[in-house]
């Protein structure tokens, strides 16, 4: 059985010390959106927003950057 949505998640680090204006959540997530539309894949939803939180996993590889 196929599933109901197919969910694609990304997630943007960026330094913590680094000022980041208001709003500036929309470009990145607004060039996502035009990148899977061109392939003529109708986008449902797309939540974004400063403020996530790295697994473990993923704050190892951070840090060795």
């Amino acid at each position: 059985m196929e599933p109901k949505y197919k969910v694609w998640t990304c997630k943007i680090v960026v330094d913590g010390d680094f000022e980041l204006p208001y709003g500036f959540d929309s470009p990145p997530r607004v060039a996502a959106i035009e990148a899977i539309e061109k392939h003529g894949i109708i986008v449902r939803e797309c939540f974004s927003g400063w403020g996530g939180e790295l697994t473990d996993g993923e704050m190892i590889i951070v840090d060795k950057i």
